[in-house]
């Protein structure tokens, strides 16, 4: 048996079986839709309209004087741009022994499995930072990103309350720039006169996912939303099939398709065209009990926009040996290079909700 394992070769699978991938529903969403916008310029800016002029208006009697009121109804969010980029590097050993090694010695090419990897990577460093969790360390916080933050703001940037976002300030309290709130589910901002305080956030208030609730959070997004085809609810995969569980226990069997029974489904729908989706990052995020698998988001898709610069679009830098330079090291280093951010611009129309279960 000794001369048998000394004279056998091993059988060697070279295909590569991935052990860890993650889905990213709402990046494949936004590139579906074709609303990752790859532009330059100094910063990002757009008129966003604020507000309705009905107020202006006058009934009036004969001899009574007319009004000539007026209002500001335009603002100009302004977004800077976030840096980020991913080291790719390999040393004298993996490029004597791997990377310029034949088809025997080799069984998968170092470099361009590093290249693979690096390009994944920054896909979910991205992921982390819309969902607020800081890429390197992988931990977040229930207060949104701030404008001046080198991370990517995230969508509770946009859908928090009371902090600065594209340098308007925000307060529910004082009934600070009330259109620039993300939706409560207990009211909606303008719900009060406008300028006066709608009242106090009920994101963190505990409620318990049912297609009834759903319903109520709706109503106070559906008055923004232009088609409810654009509304995107996102959850974790428990919350999902807790959803889900509700929806089959609703659903009607139908003899005229056949006799065989099929159970189970992926996709949801609600009231006909409202998306319902599981994402599995949301399940342990970056937090324990109570963060984000308790959280559920309700996005109206136009809205938001994932700007990307034309000059660091994903790029990657050539691998350049290091040992070239003075008192350099035996080793090659490339650079994935991402310039952009993550942009609502009109965080009313969205909600996000972080006590769900």
């Amino acid at each position: 048996m000794a001369d048998l394992a000394e004279a056998t070769r091993e059988l060697f699978d070279r295909s590569l079986k991935a052990e860890v991938f993650m889905r990213t529903p709402f990046l494949e969403e936004l590139q579906r839709r074709r609303q990752i916008t790859y532009k330059g310029g100094t910063s990002i800016k757009r008129l966003v309209d604020t507000g309705e002029m009905d107020d202006l208006g006058q009934a009036y009697k004969a001899n009574e004087p007319l009004t000539d009121q007026k209002k500001d109804m335009l603002a100009k969010p302004e977004f800077t741009w976030k840096y980020y980029q991913m080291p790719l590097k390999y040393d004298v050993d993996e490029y004597t022994q791997n990377i310029t090694a034949g088809r025997e010695e080799q069984l998968l090419n170092l470099a361009d499995f590093l290249v693979k990897k690096g390009q994944r990577g920054i896909r979910l460093a991205l992921q982390r930072m819309m969902f607020n969790a800081n890429p390197e360390t992988r931990t977040g916080s229930e207060t949104g990103v701030a404008d001046g933050s080198e991370f990517f703001q995230s969508l509770l940037s946009a859908l928090g309350h009371d902090i600065t976002y594209g340098t308007l300030s925000r307060s529910l309290l004082n009934g600070t720039n009330n259109y620039w709130q993300g939706a409560n589910p207990s009211f909606a901002p303008t719900a009060t006169a406008e300028g006066s305080s709608p009242g106090t956030s009920t994101q963190n208030t505990a409620y318990d996912l049912s297609i009834n609730n759903l319903r109520k959070w709706l109503v106070y997004v559906e008055q923004y939303v232009e088609s409810l085809g654009d509304l995107y609810v996102m959850m974790c995969p428990t919350l999902y099939n807790k959803m889900r569980a509700e929806m089959e226990s609703k659903m009607v069997y139908d003899p005229a398709k056949g006799d065989t029974a099929r159970q189970g489904f992926q996709k949801m729908y609600l009231d006909g065209n409202i998306q319902i989706v599981k994402v599995p990052y949301l399940e342990t995020g970056w937090g324990g009990s109570g963060t984000t698998e308790n959280w559920v988001f309700i996005l109206n898709l136009p809205d938001w926009e994932l700007r990307i610069h034309q000059k660091r679009n994903f790029n990657m830098t050539p691998f350049v040996w290091q040992g070239q330079q003075a008192n350099g090291f035996d080793y090659w280093l490339a650079r994935i290079m991402l310039c952009g951010n993550l942009i609502c611009w009109k965080p009313n129309g969205s909600m996000w909700l972080r006590n769900v279960s």
